[in-house]
């Protein structure tokens, strides 16, 4: 049955029909890995895009050879299938039957690959809290999980997509940064898809909540896709927030201010961009030597003399610097600066800071040997 299947398959198909004779032979000879592998390549054709051919697969081939080969491979075959299913509930059914397959579910990337499908139906069928419950049990089993593999793409591809329609900006950036670490970016996405990630991922990490790291995504090949277009500001304004560069902020106003959820947040930002600011200043000066002036900090912040102070404490407060204030000299002694992936001008600043430390460590051994011949006698 599943071969006669195949071959009602070849009159549709004549540019697959050499694919299909092998996949016939292979069944006949039951030889069920390289079969596998066939019909994973077979049913991922562009000819499949459109139409419901695949879904005799459905009901008798699949269901013919299922305790037969990989249980991840069954899924990711049985999903690619089900995409010409018009009738999501009936696509849900389907997949959730699958989870009482005796191979799947002894499998744990197939009963994983499995609830990512069922959570992304509940999405799209609107079913937003269960599929809320669904993906937030997930997280748990896939950070659980040693490695990355194909089934993480499929999950943070998901959850990043949640994440974004919630407005929770700090999550869908995770999330979305960790879906690129998966992939390909230049052969899984096209150039406007690129392109579309870039801003959504810029915008993300400028508007979310606790996000003051941005030199992973600056560093990400991604946004060289913006390079030339309309969009190029998201990449200065990314660099300007990443170095704390007030100037530069200002001076792009008249492209952020056209999206309204970057005016709507105006406060927080100018607040993030001067705890940067604030950062980047205390990063700068040498470790030995990390004493900021109130006056300093105000004309560096464009702030009132007034509100360093409360500035500083909300730095302290968020663990984005370590220290003390001092009120009687008006100066904040900073004895640490949180970690971030820096920037090449940061990895600049870092390298002229070694070259100090060095020459400071030639020095001390310097006067140590003078001082060791002093007591010495010669």
């Amino acid at each position: 049955m599943a071969a006669e299947v195949l071959n009602q398959m070849k009159p549709q198909y004549p540019s697959l029909q050499d694919q299909i004779n092998e996949m016939i032979d292979l069944y006949n000879k039951k030889l069920w890995h390289p079969l596998t592998k066939e019909l994973e390549d077979f049913v991922h054709k562009p000819e499949f895009n459109e139409g419901t051919s695949l879904l005799t697969l459905k009901d008798t081939l699949l269901r013919d050879i299922h305790t037969r080969i990989n249980p991840l491979s069954l899924v990711n075959i049985s999903l690619r299938v089900l995409k010409q299913e018009s009738d999501l509930n009936q696509i849900l059914a389907y997949v959730e039957q699958m989870k009482s397959l005796p191979n799947v579910k002894h499998s744990e990337l197939a009963l994983l690959l499995c609830d990512v499908a069922i959570a992304d139906l509940k999405l799209t069928l609107d079913l937003s809290q269960e599929a809320k419950n669904l993906i937030e049990e997930l997280q748990e089993k896939f950070d659980a999980l040693d490695g990355v593999g194909p089934v993480h793409k499929k999950f943070y591809e998901l959850s990043s997509r949640y994440y974004q329609m919630q407005a929770n900006h700090a999550l869908y950036y995770r999330e979305a940064l960790r879906y690129l670490g998966c992939i390909d970016v230049n052969k899984d996405l096209t150039e406007s898809e690129r392109q579309t990630k870039a801003v959504c991922l810029g915008l993300a990490a400028i508007l979310g909540d606790g996000v003051y790291n941005f030199g992973e995504l600056l560093a990400h090949d991604i946004l060289n896709s913006l390079a030339g277009t309309e969009q190029e500001w998201v990449n200065e304004l990314l660099f300007a927030f990443n170095s704390g560069d007030i100037e530069k902020y200002e001076n792009l106003r008249s492209s952020w201010s056209a999206i309204p959820d970057l005016v709507a947040a105006e406060t927080s930002l100018r607040q993030k961009i001067s705890l940067l600011c604030l950062m980047e200043m205390a990063f700068k000066m040498p470790a030995n030597n990390r004493n900021l002036k109130f006056n300093d900090i105000a004309s560096a912040i464009k702030i009132n003399y007034d509100d360093v102070e409360l500035l500083v404490m909300k730095a302290l407060s968020l663990g984005l610097i370590r220290g003390c204030i001092d009120q009687v000299d008006e100066i904040v002694h900073v004895t640490w600066v949180s970690p971030r992936v820096l920037s090449r001008d940061q990895l600049a600043t870092m390298s002229k800071k070694l070259i100090e430390w060095q020459q400071d460590i030639n020095k001390v051994e310097h006067l140590v040997q003078d001082g060791a011949k002093t007591i010495i006698g010669y």
